[in-house]
C-alpha cells in the first residue's frame, strides 16, 4: 500500500499571519483605551476645578449676602427704634438711605435703585456670579426684608462670529 502524506490544511505560515493580526488588534485596542482614559482623566479634572471655582465664588457671594442682611438688620425699625428719621423722610425712606448709604462701593455691591442692589463675584477668567437682591423696608411674605431676584454665571467673555474655528 502506498500511503500518501496528508498536508495539513492550515499551515503554520497561517497560523503565524493569524497570530500577528491578533497581536496587533489587542495593541491597537490597549492605545485606544489608554488614550481614552487619558481624555477622562483631564476631562475629569477640568470639571472637577470648574466646580471648586464655583463653590467658592458661590461662598463668596453667600458672605457678601450675610453683610447684606446684617445690615437690614441694623436699620431696620426694632434695632433702631430710638433714632429719628430726619425731617421729610418716612421711616422707610430713612431705611432705604442708610442701607445704600452704608452698602455702596462695599465687596463691589451697587444699587440700581433704592431697594434693588446687584454685585459680581469673579468665578473664572471669563465668567463671573451675578446676583441681583430686592430689599424691602415692610418685609415679604416669609417674613424676610430681601429676596434674591438672580443668582447666575454669565460670560465676560465677547464672542466674535468671524472667528475661524480649528476644525482638523
Amino acid at each position: 500500500m502506498n500511503e500518501q502524506k496528508k498536508k495539513p490544511i492550515i499551515g503554520i505560515g497561517t497560523t503565524s499571519i493569524v497570530l500577528i493580526f491578533v497581536m496587533l488588534c489587542m495593541l491597537t485596542f490597549s492605545v485606544l483605551s489608554l488614550a481614552t482614559a487619558q481624555a477622562d482623566l483631564r476631562l475629569s479634572r477640568k470639571s472637577a476645578e470648574r466646580t471648586t471655582a464655583y463653590y467658592d465664588a458661590e461662598n463668596r457671594a453667600n458672605d457678601i449676602l450675610l453683610s447684606v442682611i446684617d445690615c437690614i438688620n441694623t436699620y431696620l425699625p426694632a434695632s433702631s427704634e430710638t433714632s429719628a428719621a430726619p425731617a421729610g423722610e418716612t421711616s422707610a425712606d430713612a431705611f432705604y438711605t442708610a442701607v445704600r448709604g452704608d452698602l455702596e462701593g462695599r465687596d463691589g455691591i451697587s444699587f440700581t435703585d433704592d431697594s434693588h442692589l446687584k454685585y459680581d463675584v469673579a468665578l473664572a477668567d471669563e465668567q463671573i456670579l451675578c446676583v441681583s437682591i430686592e430689599l424691602s423696608y415692610e418685609g415679604f411674605s416669609d417674613g424676610q426684608h430681601y429676596r434674591i431676584l438672580s443668582w447666575n454665571t454669565e460670560s465676560t467673555h465677547e464672542w466674535n462670529n468671524e472667528t475661524p474655528l480649528p476644525v482638523l
